[in-house]
């Protein structure tokens, strides 16, 4: 690696700019024990024997059905209103009402 490589990657580091490649090493590193989970008993199922088979695609339903429940999830945050905390300000009113009234 050069010097100038050295720094681009340094500057894109501190910039926090990914590239796609990023993104994918990223993502096989994540889900690393899952490919592992899904690949081996298939490798196993296909050099060895086909009676492996059925354990590859177990894993393969569970890792899919976490994937889709997981994502679910997240779409559910996303789209879920921010609720902002009132504290009650002096006099009963709440913080937000005695800002306008001192505005």
């Amino acid at each position: 690696m050069t010097e100038l490589q050295r720094l681009e990657l340094e500057r894109r580091a501190v910039a926090n700019e990914y590239t796609r490649t990023d993104d994918a090493v990223s993502w096989v590193g994540y889900h690393l024990i899952e490919l592992l989970a899904v690949g081996l008993p298939l490798l196993l199922a296909v050099t060895i024997t086909v009676w492996l088979l059925p354990l590859s695609v177990l894993a393969a339903g569970l890792w899919a059905g976490h994937a889709v429940q997981a994502r679910r999830a997240r779409r559910r945050q996303a789209s879920a209103p921010v609720q902002r905390a009132e504290t009650a300000a002096p006099g009963g009113e709440s913080a937000d009402e005695s800002e306008e009234a001192s505005a």
